[in-house]
């Protein structure tokens, strides 16, 4: 029978070091039960194993998909499995979805609160409030990133409200919403990634944005008819990053659109 080999230990500012974090940052994670040291030195000095390196790595990812302490600690002991992870993945991929709406939905009503008061001789909070509440009902403003702030915007939002209420009933206009910020996020995945817009997965996004052109009146060349665009108008002031971003999207669905109906064209010749 062939000897057991003993462990290689590490100490703690090997392991931080190794794996780049501060070593204040594996006592704290000790304190917390999360990550015990497998031994104790003759000088009482914590001792880590290559086992607890991997434990690290994973209270790491942990952290970075947004678990809190209490959740990373109550998932060490499963997650083992590539389908496990692969739910957990997707389910923190619907949650910074979610946060991700949520911050465009309140990017663009202080956007346009800035623009009513810039306006306003004298301050009025209640009619502020009343804007809030307008702006923040059932996200109307979600993935507004290429607004037109004009100089009456209240007076704009309201008129945009009665024309939406003549273009689709309520239940359309949900369903438009979520379909549309699923095929934003997938085209900005698509992105990051330098997908071809020739590939399969660009052309089902081109497929898909057509589908709800035909069925929700939706035109990414027009921002003036409906709340839910990305278009290429001016910034008005936009921070930089989402007029990058407004315009990468914008650009990318036009190309691959143009692709796709250039091919279905071909096809049918």
């Amino acid at each position: 029978m062939p000897e057991q080999q003993e462990p290689h230990y590490m100490t703690v500012g090997e392991l931080a070091d190794k794996v780049g974090v501060t070593v204040r940052t594996i006592q704290y994670y000790d304190q917390e039960n999360l990550l015990k040291p497998s031994a104790k030195g003759s000088r009482n000095q914590r001792l880590y194993t290559e086992k607890d390196e991997e434990t690290l790595y994973k209270i790491l990812c942990f952290k970075f998909m947004g678990l809190s302490i209490t959740e990373i600690r109550e998932s060490l002991y499963g997650f083992d499995e590539t389908p496990a992870v692969k739910l957990l993945l997707d389910k923190k991929i619907t949650d910074v979805e979610k946060e991700m709406s949520a911050l465009m939905k309140r990017f663009a009503t202080l956007k346009n609160l800035s623009e009513a008061v810039k306006n306003d001789t004298e301050v009025h909070w209640q009619h502020y409030a009343h804007m809030i509440e307008r702006f923040q009902d059932e996200g109307k403003y979600i993935w507004q990133l290429s607004c037109s702030f004009e100089e009456n915007a209240y007076r704009e939002q309201e008129h945009r409200e009665a024309e939406q209420a003549q273009w689709v009933d309520e239940y359309e206009r949900k369903l438009a919403i979520e379909q549309f910020h699923k095929l934003i996020a997938e085209s900005i995945q698509l992105i990051h990634q330098q997908e071809p817009p020739e590939s399969e997965k660009s052309q089902n996004i081109a497929k898909r944005y057509l589908q709800m052109q035909s069925q929700f009146g939706l035109d990414i060349s027009k921002s003036k008819h409906h709340d839910i665009l990305i278009t290429d108008t001016a910034d008005n002031g936009m921070h930089d990053s989402f007029s990058a971003l407004r315009q990468d999207v914008t650009a990318f669905i036009q190309q691959i659109v143009e692709i796709y109906r250039q091919n279905r064209k071909e096809s049918t010749t």
